[in-house]
């Protein structure tokens, strides 16, 4: 089943946000997404990520409130799973 490890570095200032992110990323188990709560598009993550094989999704909930969903590249079953938590957490 898989898992989500939910990181909020929305009160963080650089770099911390980014540091964070990445460790968990190098330490992620197999079944394992992490949700990542943010006050802003971090864009240089998102090269750090597609080079070390992992994906993401984003989704703004309000002007400086996003989430972000990341989870290894390829892995269908991780991919749906955040899909679908990420569609629970769209704005009405």
């Amino acid at each position: 089943m898989p898992q989500l490890i939910h990181l909020d570095v929305s009160e963080l200032e650089p770099p911390e946000p980014m540091t964070i992110i990445l460790n968990e990323v190098r330490q992620l188990q197999p079944l394992t997404a992490i949700r990542v709560c943010h006050r802003k598009r971090p864009f240089p993550l998102y090269s750090f990520l597609q080079e070390m094989g992992y994906t993401y999704h984003c989704v703004e909930l309000g002007r400086s409130d996003l989430v972000i969903y990341i989870w290894p590249e390829g892995d269908q079953l991780l991919e749906e799973f955040c899909h679908q938590a990420a569609s629970q957490e769209q704005p009405s």
